[in-house]
């Protein structure tokens, strides 16, 4: 395969685990703010993180730190024009798949092919798509496991009583309907999130 024809995403580090200096780092982050982690890492190849609730700019390093305590490098999907030299350079260390919004494709399309193209991925995604409260989620993260073919990881976090990680994962039928009937009871019971979605989405 010629440099011309590599897709752009195999220019962002995908990480495959965390050593110990950086999952004891992680560690450390939360208990230094007062967190406890919950769950475990489900050590499959490829998966959606959904994490939800999304509501502060602490969200990310919290978010960050989990991963690294549980061992779980995690890419995320930013827009293609925000890959411009030098601060590309940092997004595709730190994880960042860019995302082309004008392709015939989609995003969704898109970020299931670069999974399918990946030996391990694991890709996170805030369903409410904003810090501010949202009446309805956005399907993408829903689509594009079930388009890929992967599981979905639950990520949780509770800022009140102070404990933060991930859920069982979840293997979703492409039933929407049932399959939400799922989804709703996890965020329901772990951090008192009622999710709905728009049902033309």
């Amino acid at each position: 395969m010629s440099e011309m024809a590599v897709p752009i995403h195999f220019r962002t580090r995908k990480r495959t685990q965390y050593g110990p200096v950086t999952q004891w780092l992680g560690q450390t982050w939360l208990r230094l703010f007062g967190w406890k982690l919950v769950g475990h890492n489900p050590n499959v190849p490829k998966c959606v993180v959904a994490c939800a609730p999304h509501t502060s700019n602490w969200d990310f390093p919290d978010a960050l730190a989990t991963a690294m305590a549980l061992s779980l490098p995690c890419v995320f999907m930013i827009k293609d024009s925000a890959f411009w030299w030098p601060l590309g350079v940092l997004l595709r260390w730190l994880g960042g798949i860019p995302i082309d919004r004008h392709a015939p494709q989609g995003a969704v399309e898109q970020m299931a092919q670069i999974i399918r193209e990946s030996e391990r991925i694991h890709v996170v995604i805030t369903p409410e798509g904003t810090r501010t409260n949202v009446e309805y989620w956005k399907l993408g993260f829903y689509h594009i496991a079930v388009t890929a073919g992967v599981p979905i990881l639950f990520g949780i976090g509770n800022r009140k009583e102070r404990w933060i990680g991930v859920a069982d994962l979840f293997y979703p039928t492409g039933n929407l309907e049932e399959d939400w009937k799922h989804i709703t009871e996890v965020f329901q019971l772990t951090v008192g999130v009622t999710p709905k979605y728009r049902p033309r989405d």
